[in-house]
């Protein structure tokens, strides 16, 4: 098969350190699990060997993984074309009824075009009705803007999901996808701040707002981990939510958004730790994979279940969260044939274990 490495994902260095998973009890000694207890948010992995050796980053031997399916269904959505828009015109129908065709039953939108313009009532009804009746979940709307740029973009940008809440309200949807963000203008640059009390507190600060102006939504405001900027483990997730004090906070899981070289072939450990500590903020996952070939700490997007990840794990955990249905979405490949061969994957890879996943796909 070819290799469908995307881009260089994750660098690797300074700034990335707080993204080491929690100690736990599974392959740690004792001592760990104090510093652990002291520091939770700070926390590596446990050690593999010696607390003295000085590197930690190859797999315990024997690790124990629990693969048992949970009852929860799994609806998975990709970023396929044509994507869900706000284009004027279209046959929803026709949309839905290929991406429910194809296997994919659920579905998200980006806010820059869907809410770009509004719908009339009856569209918004034809909308709903041709969702439903070919069995599609509309979930998400994906913002990708930023909360904490510099003034005056981050109170344009903290409007637009105030919006984008109203707009999910209007269509049912479940939930808005946002980020920690960055101070810089672009979201994606790693400034060197953005770890720093100023950008933890911005973000804080703007997630108050958006929650205090759409106070009363059942919208809930999921969060991206991303490794450039604050939010980038598990720890600052759920402090995130536990500092802004609103319960719609969520986690927009994305565990190969965290990876570092330190865990880059520990992630059955790094995927337990996260849904242990994050299990009730997770309403929605994001599936990719990744493989280290470079001689630099760089990270390159892979087929999914051909990588680093532990997708039988990874899988289970998503199973065994005590909610009826989560939202799985694969991205971030490039074309409509890969996502075809990676949802087979996963799909092959749940049968295996006896995880849930709704719909079928066709040959």
């Amino acid at each position: 098969m070819a290799n469908i490495s995307r881009r260089n994902l994750f660098a690797g260095g300074a700034g990335i350190a707080a993204a080491a998973a929690a100690a736990s009890a599974t392959g740690g000694t004792a001592t760990n699990a104090a510093a652990a207890a002291q520091a939770p948010g700070r926390a590596q992995l446990p050690d593999v060997w010696a607390p003295d050796f000085l590197y930690q980053w190859s797999p315990p031997e024997n690790l124990k993984r629990d693969t048992t399916p949970g009852s929860t269904l799994i609806r998975l959505s990709g970023q396929t074309t044509p994507r869900l828009t706000s284009t004027p015109g279209q046959d929803w129908n026709a949309l839905f009824k290929g991406m429910r065709d194809g296997g994919w039953t659920a579905v998200e939108a980006g806010s820059a075009t869907w809410i770009n313009r509004k719908f009339a009532a009856s569209e918004v009804q034809e909308i709903k009705a041709a969702l439903k009746a070919n069995d599609v979940v509309f979930y998400n709307i994906h913002c990708a803007g930023n909360i904490i740029a510099p003034d005056p973009d981050a109170d344009r940008w903290q409007r637009h999901m105030i919006e984008a809440v109203h707009s999910a309200e209007e269509f049912g949807a479940q939930m808005i996808l946002t980020h920690a963000g960055s101070m810089y203008p672009n979201r994606n640059w790693a400034h060197p701040q953005n770890w720093s009390r100023e950008a933890w507190n911005r973000t804080v600060n703007a997630l108050k707002r958006i929650c205090r102006e759409t106070a009363g939504s059942k919208v809930e405001i999921a969060l991206e981990p991303v490794n450039t900027e604050s939010l980038n483990n598990p720890w600052a997730q759920k402090r995130l939510r536990e500092e802004v004090g609103d319960a719609r906070i969520m986690s927009g899981l994305d565990i190969t958004n965290m990876v570092y070289p330190g865990i880059a072939f520990r992630m059955s450990e790094m995927i337990d730790q996260t849904f242990d500590l994050l299990q009730d903020q997770i309403r929605y996952v994001h599936a990719k994979d990744f493989v280290w070939n470079d001689m630099l700490p760089g990270m390159n997007w892979a087929m999914n279940g051909t990588g680093n990840m532990d997708y039988e794990l990874f899988l289970a955990r998503i199973s065994r969260l005590k909610v009826p249905e989560v939202y799985c979405l694969v991205e971030f490949l490039n074309t409509n044939e890969e996502y075809v061969q990676a949802q087979r994957n996963i799909r092959a890879i749940g049968s295996k274990i006896g995880v849930r996943i709704h719909g079928t796909q066709q040959a």
